[in-house]
C-alpha cells in the first residue's frame, strides 16, 4: 500500500456498538469524511443474495464479486459505492443482510478487493473510517486508532430498538474467529466503553486523545 496523503482515523468495534453514530459525530467535529467500510461488505452481500450465488462457495462468491466489478469514491462529503453500476446503500440494513454479512465478509478474496479500495480513499480527503479491521489491517500505521465495544445485552438492545433484527452472539463469534482479518483491538487503540457514556462524552474523549496524539486539523 502506498503512503496515504491524508490523516486517516480507525474506528473498530463490535457489532451494534455505537460505531457509527460515533464515527459521524467525529467526522463532523473534525471536518473529515465519514466512512462506513461495513456498508461496502453489506452492499456486497445484498447484491450476492439478489443474484442467488450460494455464500457458502467463496470461489463463485469472489468470481461474481470481481466480475461485478465495485466502486468507491467520496461524492459531496460521503461514500458512493456501487457493485455492477448499482447502488446497494439503502438496501444494507436489510434483516437478511445483518445475517449474512459476517459469511461475506470472512472471504479472502472479497477482503483483499474492498480493503484496496478503502485504502485508495485516503488519497482523496481526511477519513474518519470505521469497520472491523480499520486499524489492524487497512491502516495499520495510522496514529489515531479506537476500539468500540459494549455489553452484548446492550448492543442487541440497541438493534432491537433501530427495529432491525440482528444476532450479534453469533456475530461476534464469526467477526473474531475468521480467517482472514479477525475482529480485534490493535495494541496502539483507545478502547471506549459505548454502554457507560454518552457519545458526546465519548468524542470528547476522542478529540482529547487525538491531540494528544498530535493530530493537526485545518482549524489549528
Amino acid at each position: 500500500m502506498s503512503h496515504s496523503f491524508h490523516p486517516v482515523i480507525a474506528i473498530d468495534g463490535t457489532a451494534a456498538s455505537g460505531k457509527s453514530t460515533f464515527a459521524r459525530q467525529l467526522a463532523r467535529k473534525l471536518g473529515f469524511v465519514y466512512v462506513n467500510t461495513g456498508a461496502m461488505y453489506r452492499g456486497v452481500t445484498w447484491y450476492l443474495l439478489e443474484k442467488k450465488i450460494p455464500l457458502n462457495d467463496a470461489e463463485a462468491v469472489t468470481r461474481e464479486v470481481i466480475s461485478a466489478g465495485v466502486e468507491t469514491r467520496l461524492h459531496k462529503g460521503e461514500l458512493a459505492f456501487r457493485i455492477a453500476g448499482i447502488d446497494p446503500l439503502p438496501h444494507v440494513r436489510e434483516s437478511r443482510v445483518n445475517e449474512a454479512v459476517s459469511l461475506v465478509a470472512q472471504l479472502a478474496g472479497v477482503r483483499k478487493l474492498l480493503v484496496a479500495e478503502q485504502q485508495g480513499l485516503a488519497a482523496l480527503s481526511p477519513l474518519v473510517m470505521e469497520g472491523r479491521d480499520i486499524g489492524t489491517v487497512v491502516f495499520p500505521k495510522t496514529p489515531y486508532k479506537f476500539f468500540l465495544d459494549a455489553d452484548v445485552e446492550v448492543r442487541a438492545r440497541r438493534r432491537s430498538a433501530q427495529g432491525e433484527s440482528d444476532v450479534i452472539r453469533e456475530r461476534d463469534v464469526l467477526d473474531r474467529e475468521r480467517k482472514n482479518s479477525p475482529l480485534m483491538c490493535a495494541a496502539d487503540a483507545r478502547r471506549l466503553d459505548t454502554g457507560t457514556a454518552t457519545v458526546d462524552e465519548l468524542v470528547a474523549q476522542a478529540l482529547e486523545h487525538l491531540t494528544a496524539r498530535g493530530l493537526k486539523t485545518a482549524g489549528d
